[in-house]
Order: C-alpha cells, then structure tokens, then sequence
C-alpha cells in the first residue's frame, strides 16, 4: 500500500534550501517518490509518497531539523498543497 502526503514547507528560498529539504524528505522510510516545486512565495509545495505510514510529526521534525545552522525556518503547513 502507498501512503500520499501533500504538503507546503515555508522558508524555502534557494537551490541550497532545495537540497537540503529534498535530501531529508527522501531519506524517510519507505519514500518512493518526491515531487516538490519551489513556489515564488518562498515555499515548496510537495508530494511524498511512501510505502509507509508516516506520523505528520515526523515529517514535520525532519523538516524542522533541516533549519539547524541556517537562517532558515523550515515549518510544515498541511492541507493546501
């Protein structure tokens, strides 16, 4: 079974924040698939798609986790993605 996840990231402004954030999203277990978009308004809008169920918190930790040692606040935002 294949589990959609549709979300928005905020702070997301450069090629670097792109492979940052990329780089975490496909390391989740079971991730098949990621189609993320970097928006102009300083967001990514992303797919993920995943063999397994993924709590919202984890995604959102490892998102979150990625603003460490940057001036970056990367936050999840559910439902308009």
């Amino acid at each position: 079974m294949a589990y959609l996840y549709n979300f928005r990231i905020e702070d997301v402004t450069c090629e670097k924040c792109d492979a940052r954030l990329r780089e975490a999203l496909t390391a989740l277990p079971g991730t098949q698939l990621v189609n993320y978009v970097r928006t102009p308004e300083d967001e990514a809008e992303v797919k993920l798609i995943a063999q397994e169920a993924l709590s919202s918190q984890l995604i959102e930790e490892t998102v979150a986790g990625k603003s460490v040692g940057t001036t970056h606040q990367y936050r999840v935002r559910w439902g308009d993605a």
